[in-house]
């Protein structure tokens, strides 16, 4: 985003100025770190202090901030005009690419949408229908008869394998891989044979898939992901998993084969899910929950194995103390014993 006046900012995020209209804006940093021509937004009041003596040209907050001697920009939600700040700034300090580069090699057979930019050694395969304003970019491989919605961004070295739906609006990151064949083995004569896959992957709208991350296809029914779904780095959505709308995948969640996860789920870091499980609507599942049972809708559960929150948070808290209760009973079986009470 090029350099912008407050009044304009005020403007691109449904904001109240106060203050000089004609504060020079051109970038965003923190309350603290805040300087020159930089934006700044309080997101949490516990912060006001800082706020107050935050040296940003301008501040965009749900209420005046006294002390604050920049441009204020009030929003009702700051947290909402954070997010599209970052976009605004984003547009400039990381550009796509623009144009369909010559070194990118598009099979004649692909249908590429209006406006669509392909970048450097990308490979397109035949039959691949890519949606109007869409970016590749460079390095990125997309298979044959693979769908990719209108706006979705593939990004370098993402892989995308034959026959895989994307939706509209999507983000697929780095080294991200999605519609290889999954883990699936017969054993026979102590050796291990693959059975085929010839389902796909299906990938609903708004997207997004993290860098690193894995979706196999389905062997015999598409692997399917939901609308508004938003997976971490390092992720792994194993064959014929179906996944709701709206769930949030962090860092490291693991899903073994033919899982189901209700809409609007939230599985944290490290979260194990054990083949055929199935997790209900709204569940939270804490960091490092191996889950190897079936999830209520709207339960939270934590641990191996999963136990309501609010137990395992008991249960946790009481094994530091193990090691002492231990000896206190292993005294109290010395002076039973000296007291012949166990009939000894």
């Amino acid at each position: 985003m090029p350099e912008t006046t407050a009044k304009e900012l005020a403007i691109l995020i449904n904001g109240r100025l106060k203050g000089d209209p004609e504060t020079l804006v051109n970038g965003i940093s923190t309350l603290k770190a805040a300087g020159g021509a930089e934006v700044a937004v309080l997101r949490d009041k516990s912060f006001r202090e800082t706020a107050s003596s935050s040296n940003a040209a301008a501040l965009v907050a749900d209420e005046l901030i006294e002390g604050y001697e920049g441009a204020h920009i009030i929003v009702e939600d700051p947290e909402r005009a954070l997010a599209r700040l970052l976009e605004l700034f984003s547009e400039e300090k990381f550009p796509f690419p623009e144009g369909i580069s010559d070194d990118a090699r598009i099979s004649t057979s692909a249908t590429i949408g209006d406006g669509v930019s392909v970048g450097h050694f990308s490979v397109i395969e035949k039959g691949a229908r890519i949606g109007g304003g869409c970016i590749i970019f460079p390095l990125a491989y997309i298979g044959r008869d693979v769908c990719i919605g209108e706006n979705t961004v593939i990004y370098p070295h993402a892989t995308i394998m034959d026959s895989v739906k994307i939706g509209v609006n999507c983000r697929i990151g780095p080294n991200a891989v999605v519609g290889d064949e999954g883990f699936g083995f017969m054993r026979r004569d102590g050796a291990a044979h693959r059975l085929r896959h010839v389902g796909s992957v299906d990938i609903g709208d708004n997207v997004e898939v993290g860098g690193l991350s894995s979706i196999d296809r389905g062997m015999l029914e598409d692997t399917v992901v939901g609308d508004g779904c938003k997976i971490d780095k390092h992720c792994m959505i194993a064959h014929n998993c179906k996944v709701g709308k709206n769930c949030l995948l962090a860092g490291y969640t693991r899903m073994a084969g033919s899982v189901k996860v209700g809409d609007g789920a939230v599985l944290a870091a490290d979260v194990r899910v054990a083949d055929h499980k199935e997790i209900g609507e709204n569940a939270v599942m804490a960091a490092g929950t191996g889950v190897s049972r079936d999830i209520k809708a709207g339960e939270v559960v934590w641990g191996m194995p999963p136990r309501g929150i609010k137990t395992q948070t008991k249960i946790h808290a009481l094994e530091g103390r193990l090691p002492d209760l231990f000896r206190r009973v292993r005294e109290l079986e010395k002076k039973l014993e000296e007291l012949d009470l166990f009939g000894a």
